[in-house]
């Protein structure tokens, strides 16, 4: 029997922040950049929330995150699923610049639909940066049986 829409996004989100938490040894005390419309940040918030983050940034779109990138582990883009709007891309130039002296791996989970991606992949060769693409989430949701 197939899962209703809502259903398979609560299982998706909640499967993300599991992915985050075994990536960074676990949330507890760790900050966070939410990025993209209210409504769609809102289940992550609160999940990272129960998951006792110290911090939970927000932004609506990437203008402004060079700054809050040295005080997050983990960055989550989750642009509007319209497929009219437009999503701002989070360029490698940005998250190099917000980078800069980093020690600590900053874990990035771009979550746009396809056939656009919210944050530029070159940024997954910048040092200390960890970038799941759409396409590895769709094929880590695909083999734990959420599409």
């Amino acid at each position: 029997m197939p899962y209703s829409a809502p259903y398979q996004q609560v299982r998706a989100t909640t499967e993300i922040i599991a992915i985050a938490d075994a990536c960074l040894g676990g949330l507890r005390g760790r900050s966070a950049l939410l990025i993209g419309p209210a409504e769609q940040r809102h289940p992550y918030s609160i999940l990272l929330q129960q998951a006792g983050m110290k911090y939970i940034y927000q932004e609506d779109t990437p203008a402004h995150v060079s700054p809050i990138l040295p005080h997050i582990q983990l960055l989550i883009s989750i642009p509007s699923p319209d497929p009219m709007s437009v999503v701002p891309l989070l360029t490698a130039a940005s998250i190099a610049r917000g980078c800069i002296g980093r020690r600590t791996p900053l874990l990035i989970f771009d979550l746009a639909a396809v056939p656009t991606s919210s944050v530029e992949e070159l940024a997954g060769l910048l040092p200390a940066v960890c970038l799941y693409t759409p396409a590895d989430l769709r094929h880590i949701l695909a083999k734990a049986g959420i599409e």
